[in-house]
C-alpha cells in the first residue's frame, strides 16, 4: 500500500524484524530502552513498530541490539563519531545478537528504519547471513521522517 501527500510517499509493506535506531535525546534514569528513547522520531518509530505482531528491535550506539524492554541507563555513546574499525565491529555485533534471539536469519525480511550511518555497518553482514533488508525510509530527508510516520494512520495502517 502508497500514501503520498505533499512531499513524503510512506509504503506499507510485511519484514519479519523491525530494526529502529535510538535518539540522542534520553531520560536521564534508567527505564526500559523503548521508554529510554524520548525524542519525537523515536516515539513515532516506536508506534510504528508497535502496531506491528513482528518483532522489532533498537539499534544502539552503545550496546548493538537492544530489546524494547532491555532496561539500559541513560549513555551518550554517538556512532557517527566512533571510529571505523568501531563501526564494522558495531554491525557484526547486530547481526550476532539479532542471529542469537532470533535464529537462522536467511530468508528473513529485516526492515531498517535507520540513518545511512546505522544502516552501511549492518548491511553486508545481514545480506551474508541472507536477509533481504527494506529501507523505507531511503531517500526521505531526516528531517520529513517524523511526517512519514505520522501519515500512517492516513493510510489505514
Amino acid at each position: 500500500m502508497q500514501c503520498t501527500g505533499a512531499s513524503v510517499t510512506v509504503s506499507i509493506v510485511s519484514y519479519d524484524v523491525l530494526l529502529v535506531s535510538c535518539s540522542y535525546e534520553k531520560l536521564d534514569h534508567p527505564t526500559e530502552a523503548r521508554e529510554l528513547y524520548s525524542a519525537d522520531r523515536f516515539r513515532l518509530a516506536r508506534s510504528y513498530a508497535e502496531r506491528s505482531s513482528s518483532p522489532w528491535f533498537i539499534l544502539s550506539g552503545e550496546h548493538a541490539l537492544v530489546r524494547p524492554r532491555d532496561w539500559l541507563a541513560p549513555y551518550d555513546t554517538d556512532l557517527n563519531e566512533m571510529p571505523s574499525h568501531y563501526r564494522s565491529a558495531w554491525g557484526l555485533w547486530v547481526v550476532a545478537k539479532l542471529t542469537t534471539i532470533c535464529g537462522d536469519l536467511d530468508g528473513l525480511v529485516v526492515e531498517i528504519h535507520a540513518p545511512q550511518s546505522y544502516v552501511d555497518p549492518i548491511s553486508a553482514p545481514l545480506a551474508a547471513a541472507g536477509a533481504t533488508l527494506q529501507l523505507p525510509l531511503a531517500g526521505v530527508a531526516w528531517s520529513e521522517w517524523s511526517t512519514w510516520y505520522r501519515r500512517i494512520p492516513e493510510c489505514g495502517a
